[in-house]
């Protein structure tokens, strides 16, 4: 039995919330994040992670076993999907929905040339625009008792699982320092995501091309989406109810997820 998910004094730290695949780099449990008044969310309630193509059996058995895993929400493109596969998982699984989310282009940003002056920020602005009705829809899912345990992922767990995990957490409650640091987490996982294939670095990659930030998790972006959910959308409440998730759905999916 791999469990791999320590509490500490009842909160979970971001090294005590990683689920010990050896398959994937970037996947975590949500659980021991806090709202803003003082409850927790649930353990073994909702994963984020990156690709699960590489998972092996152990990795499946102690998802399913361990974890409770009944639904996996893919927010690929499609054609991404066809590329590199879903993975034994998702055979294993109750449930598999694949919600995409994008930016104005459909494509995703590590594909695509683009300016050394962007910013993620623009980026999950843009998922925001876009996106609101997938997104939505994921959340709809999760407050669904039947759905859990869940897993969200894209390629790297990084972008749109980012902003989906994000929106799901601040429209529960959770304080936004956690949402900020449990993006940042990432951080520490960044060169096994960039290596995760195997293959050695070459001048002539495009993805080697592309600037820095294309791959970082800087808390600092996230501190910038947070604010711009309050300034410009009301939060992320107001703007999930404007995106098509009632206030009613809304109370289910913090019913489901947080404890005392």
């Amino acid at each position: 039995m791999r469990t791999g998910i320590v509490m500490t004094n009842g909160v979970s730290s971001a090294m005590g919330r990683e689920l010990p695949l050896r398959g994937a780099v970037n996947a975590r449990d949500l659980g021991g994040l806090t709202t803003a008044d003082g409850r927790q969310v649930r353990r073994l309630r909702v994963f984020r992670s990156d690709l699960l193509t590489r998972l092996d059996a152990g990795d499946v058995a102690f998802l399913l076993t361990d974890c409770g895993l009944r639904t996996i929400v893919d927010l690929r493109a499609p054609g991404e999907i066809v590329t590199d596969g879903t993975g034994a998982v998702v055979d294993a699984v109750a449930h598999y929905r694949n919600l995409h989310i994008y930016g104005a282009d459909r494509v995703r940003l590590d594909l695509t040339e683009v300016s050394p002056d962007g910013s993620m920020f623009d980026r999950y602005c843009e998922y925001l625009e876009h996106s609101s009705e997938n997104i939505a829809a994921v959340l709809g899912l999760l407050a669904d008792p039947g759905q859990l345990s869940a897993l969200i992922h894209c390629a790297a767990g990084k972008d749109r699982t980012g902003v989906v995990i994000a929106l799901l957490l601040a429209v529960i409650g959770v304080r936004a320092d956690d949402i900020i640091a449990d993006y940042a987490a990432t951080t520490a996982n960044i060169a096994a995501l960039r290596t995760r294939d195997g293959r050695p670095a070459r001048p002539d990659d495009a993805v080697d091309r592309l600037p820095a930030w294309v791959f970082a998790a800087d808390a600092i972006t996230m501190r910038q989406f947070l604010a711009h959910l309050d300034a410009e959308h009301g939060g992320a409440a107001v703007w999930a109810t404007r995106a098509g998730l009632d206030q009613a759905t809304q109370r289910q999916l913090a019913e489901n997820l947080l404890c005392d």
